[in-house]
């Protein structure tokens, strides 16, 4: 049966980062700004960290980066991962609006559905990837202002892989973009 969720990365413009979840058919377009957080970022470093996790942890003495926000200019994006057994995820994505500065937020749409760690994680490798290959590191720069986060999707990369997140490889690193071609 085919995974009734995906994830897209579809264009990195003038510091925008737009991306597009599909679930069970329905569209669900999330618009992102950088000026107060960095949205890939946000995933690679959540799924990072939710990589191994049978359960929630106790984030008093165990942090873990599995709730961020997306920014928008006069829209959020709230996202929570929840960990569970056999490496499932249950995510959450909320989207409110706001229509003044520090006004209330209304709601507008919420998703949520689980998948399991590697399909979400290698969604978001494979689309990371595809924006690379398609701007490049430079191009991206232009897009986004500011550098691609090139570690944290190689430590993404390693887990998706096998490795320990801290693996120090160039060449295999270098590798893990030719197999998304």
């Amino acid at each position: 049966m085919p995974d009734p969720f995906s994830f897209y990365l579809t264009e990195a413009k003038s510091g925008w980062l737009e991306s597009r979840i599909v679930l069970d058919g329905q569209h669900y377009d999330l618009s992102a700004h950088c000026a107060l957080s960095e949205p890939l970022k946000d995933l690679f470093r959540c799924l990072c960290d939710a990589h191994g996790l049978d359960a929630p942890p106790d984030m008093a003495s165990d942090y873990r980066h599995l709730e961020f926000e997306w920014v928008g200019e006069g829209w959020l994006y709230y996202w929570e991962l929840t960990p569970g057994p056999d490496r499932r995820l249950d995510v959450s994505v909320e989207f409110k609006g706001k229509r003044e500065v520090g006004g209330a937020e209304y709601p507008v749409w919420k998703i949520a559905f689980a998948t399991d760690w590697p399909t979400l994680a290698g969604q978001v490798f494979t689309q990371a990837s595809e924006l690379l290959w398609m701007y490049g590191f430079s191009g991206y720069f232009e897009r986004w202002t500011k550098d691609f986060p090139a570690g944290l999707m190689m430590r993404l990369g390693h887990l998706l892989h096998g490795a320990a997140s801290g693996t120090e490889d160039f060449a295999r690193e270098m590798g893990y973009l030719a197999e998304t071609r």
